[in-house]
């Protein structure tokens, strides 16, 4: 699904697949710091930062710096930034719809709670990290490999 999106948002818009998912999350999060945007993406801060110069450069974006911190910036989607995020988001919806047509509701509700449950194992792996988990047992069962 991303290498297709990206082949329309690359060429289309000049996003990097890290603006795109940094767009997004803006979106969904309007006034969004950089630390925040790197915690809900799973990307590192040079990524982040490099994504919203990007944004910024395209005009998709603003920075607002912080008027008591001038180290914190809140970013927000410009008027042609939320419109080539619909555009975008809407294509992502149809290639989810795809993919999904031919699971059943149930399906795609298991699905969703085995999703959920990754993802909150990848937190728990990226907190404690690589130390952490050659010291731990894997889900309390010793390693299957």
């Amino acid at each position: 699904m991303a290498d297709v999106l990206g082949a329309f948002y690359g060429p289309k818009y000049g996003l990097s697949r890290a603006a795109w998912r940094t767009m997004a999350i803006v979106a969904n999060r309007p006034g969004i710091s950089v630390k925040e945007i790197c915690q809900a993406g799973g990307l590192d801060q040079f990524a982040v930062s490099r994504a919203i110069r990007q944004l910024v450069e395209l005009g998709f974006a603003q920075r607002q710096t912080g008027k008591s911190d001038r180290r914190y910036a809140a970013i927000e989607l410009s008027e042609t930034g939320w419109s080539a995020y619909g555009e975008i988001s809407q294509l992502s919806r149809r290639i989810h719809a795809e993919l999904t047509g031919s699971i059943t509701d149930e399906e795609l509700a298991v699905l969703d709670v085995l999703l959920a449950k990754l993802d909150n194992a990848s937190a728990g792996v990226l907190a404690r990290g690589w130390h952490g988990v050659m010291d731990s047992k894997v889900g309390g069962r010793s390693d299957r490999s």
